[in-house]
């Protein structure tokens, strides 16, 4: 993506959190930014949106359907992207909302990979012990299965990753025995 796209991007998110933030209405924002990037995940939505074949007005209307079920912001939002012309960087501008909220309110999903499901109890303690050891407050825990790292776990929260899982282990081994 080049830099002056990633600015684009970046520069909507921030104002659509700055508002949120200033009207009491960050709860709001994050749940319908959810809600959006789950329609645009499961129904390609972002690939239409994209397509040289679809025209300005077929975006409009797909976006304006968006704005019908959203709060106020989110729909004044919606409508300042569609006098800009910027649909075809929605969701991606989704997704950076979603980053911005993270760091405005120190708040995380914690992803966990390990090789059998969790107890409750791992859950909450994994929680605990991300809180205390990033000095952040977990979001979601989304919980991923891999039976190939074998045992252990890998923890990924804010761009920084654990991993005592035993696949990583042996490969260390192996490197060091080399």
């Amino acid at each position: 993506m080049e830099k002056k796209t990633f600015t684009l991007i970046e520069q909507y998110a921030k104002s659509l959190v700055e508002v949120a933030l200033e009207k009491g209405s960050l709860a709001v924002i994050q749940s319908e930014t959810e809600s959006l990037i789950s329609v645009y995940e499961t129904t390609n939505l972002n690939n239409f949106l994209s397509s040289p074949a679809v025209s300005h007005d077929e975006r409009v209307k797909l976006v304006k359907l968006l704005q019908e079920s959203s709060s106020e912001y989110m729909s004044n939002f919606l409508e300042v992207i569609l006098q800009n012309e910027r649909e075809v960087y929605l969701y991606q501008i989704l997704i950076a909302v979603l980053e911005e909220i993270s760091v405005a309110t120190n708040e995380y999903d914690v992803l966990i990979t390990t090789a059998i499901p969790l107890s409750e109890e791992q859950r909450e303690r994994i929680l605990s012990f991300v809180q205390g050891k990033f000095g952040i407050v977990a979001g979601r825990l989304i919980e991923k299965n891999d039976e190939s790292i074998l045992g252990g776990f890998i923890i990924s929260v804010n761009n920084t990753i654990i991993d005592t899982s035993i696949r990583s282990q042996l490969q260390q081994l192996k490197m060091n025995l080399k």
